[in-house]
C-alpha cells in the first residue's frame, strides 16, 4: 500500500510553524494539580500513553530537559515541562539533571528511563565535550540516577522522531507516493550539516537510524558557478567538503564569494552597495525582502547545493519513504525553496536517466523545531521496552 505524500502534509504555500517559547519557571507554565491529574491518569487512558521519561538536547551554551510520556503503541509523544539551563553555570552535567528533578514540578513524575541527543562525538555511551569540559557518561548517570540513560548523537535523534511527525509538521515539495518500510534520509543545514538513514527493522517493527559523516564527504560541484566556489572554499580551508558550502556559515562563504565575484558588468541596480560580510541570518533576511540582490544570489545557489546533496542521498539508498530537510535553516526560506532546492533535488539539468527515479520520491521540509526530542524521546521508551 502506498501512503500519499502530499495531501496531508502542508503544501508549500503554508507559513511554517511557530516555535513555542517556554518559561524559565516550570511553576509557572505548568500548575502543580494539572501534573498531579496527569500522572494519576496517564496509565488510564486507554493506555494511550505509558511511560515517562527524561529527554535532554545538549549543546554548547545550553541544555535542555525535558519530561514526556510516551506511547507504547506508536512513536507519538507528549511534553510535560521543558526547562533551558545555561551550561555555563554547571561544572558536571549531573548537576543539571539533579536541579531539574529537584524542581517542584517534577517531583510528581519520575522518569522511567531517559535518552540525551548530544552536538558530540559518543563512544561507548559516553561524550566528552572539550568545550565545555563536560564528560557525559551514560552508564554513570545510569547508576547515579537509577534509571537507564543512552546517549546520542543530535542528528541522529533527528532521524528517530521522523515517524513521530504529524502532517502540520511538514512542508511537501514533492508529491510523491510513501512507500511504507522504505528507507528514509534526513538531512539538515544548521550550524553545521546533519545527516542519517533510517531502515526499517523487520523483527522490531520500527525503523533503524544510522547516523554518518557524510557532509564531510569532498563537495561535488555542479556547473561552473559551483566550481569557482568550490575553488574559492579550497583556497580558504585546503578542501571543501559539503558542510562547509552547505551549513549556516556556508551560506556566510557563498555569500562572501559572490561578493568577490561580482561582475564589473553587473547592472548598477542589481550590484550591493554594501560589500561587506554578513551573517547567516541577515543574508537570509534580506533576501526574503529582496532588499539585496547578492544575498538573493547566495540564498538560491545554497538551497541549490542543499537539493542537489538531498537527490543525491535519496539514489544512495533509493528512499522511497521521503527524503527530509530539517534544521533551522531551511524552514525560513519556504518562499525560495520550491525554485532552487526542488529544481536542483530533481535534476532538471542533469542525471536524466534518475530524473524518473527522483520524481517519484517523497521530499519535505520539516518544520518542528522539537523533531530531536521526539526522537530522544522515542530512543528511551526502547530503553523500557526493548
Amino acid at each position: 500500500m502506498l501512503l500519499s505524500s502530499c495531501n496531508s502534509p502542508r503544501q508549500f504555500s503554508s507559513k511554517p510553524g511557530q516555535k513555542q517559547a517556554h518559561l524559565r519557571d516550570p511553576l509557572l507554565s505548568i500548575k502543580r494539580d494539572v501534573l498531579v491529574s496527569r500522572s494519576a491518569t496517564c496509565r488510564t487512558r486507554s493506555q494511550a500513553f505509558d511511560d515517562i521519561v527524561l529527554v535532554g538536547d545538549i549543546g554548547g551554551t545550553n541544555a535542555r530537559l525535558s519530561l514526556r510520556r510516551t506511547s507504547r503503541n506508536s512513536p507519538k509523544s507528549e511534553e510535560i515541562i521543558s526547562v533551558k539551563y545555561p551550561t555555563v553555570k554547571y561544572k558536571t552535567f549531573d548537576l543539571v539533571i539533579e536541579d531539574f528533578l529537584s524542581l517542584e514540578s517534577t517531583k510528581l513524575v519520575r522518569p522511567h528511563a531517559a535518552a540525551l541527543a548530544i552536538a558530540g562525538a559518543i563512544e561507548g555511551n559516553k561524550c566528552n565535550m572539550t568545550n565545555l569540559n563536560w564528560v557525559i557518561d551514560g552508564d554513570a548517570l545510569h547508576n547515579l540516577f537509577g534509571f537507564k540513560v543512552a546517549l546520542l548523537n543530535d542528528f541522529e535523534a533527528v532521524g528517530y522522531g521522523i515517524p513521530a511527525l504529524d502532517a502540520t509538521d511538514l512542508v511537501c515539495l514533492n508529491d510523491a507516493p510513501i512507500h511504507p518500510h522504505a528507507p528514509k534520509v534526513v538531512m539538515g543545514p544548521g550550524t553545521g550539516l546533519g545527516a542519517a538513514q533510517l531502515f526499517w527493522d523487520d523483527q522490531r517493527h520500527h525503523y533503524r537510524v544510522l547516523p554518518g559523516e557524510g557532509a564531510h564527504a569532498t563537495f561535488a560541484p555542479r556547473g561552473w558557478k559551483q566550481q569557482a566556489l568550490s575553488a574559492f572554499a579550497t583556497s580558504r580551508f585546503g578542501h571543501c567538503e559539503i558542510e562547509q558550502v552547505a551549513c549556516g556559515s556556508g551560506l556566510e562563504l557563498i555569500y562572501e564569494f559572490l561578493l568577490s565575484d561580482e561582475p564589473a558588468h553587473r547592472p548598477e541596480h542589481l550590484k550591493n552597495p554594501d560589500r561587506s560580510p554578513k551573517p547567516a541570518a541577515d543574508i537570509s533576511a534580506a533576501a526574503l525582502s529582496g532588499s539585496d540582490p547578492i544575498a538573493e544570489e547566495a540564498v538560491d545557489l545554497f538551497l541549490a547545493i542543499i537539493g542537489q546533496e538531498a537527490g543525491a542521498m535519496a539514489l544512495r539508498v533509493l528512499a522511497s519513504g521521503g527524503v527530509y530537510i530539517a534544521g533551522g535553516i531551511t524552514p525560513r526560506l519556504l518562499p525560495r525553496v520550491r525554485h532552487s532546492l526542488l529544481e536542483a533535488f530533481l535534476m532538471k539539468k542533469g542525471r536524466g536517466p534518475f530524473r524518473k527515479l527522483l520524481k517519484s520520491t517523497p521530499l519535505f521540509v520539516i518544520t518542528n523545531d522539537k523533531i530531536g526530542q521526539l526522537g530522544a524521546a522515542e530512543v528511551a521508551k526502547r530503553l523500557i521496552t526493548e
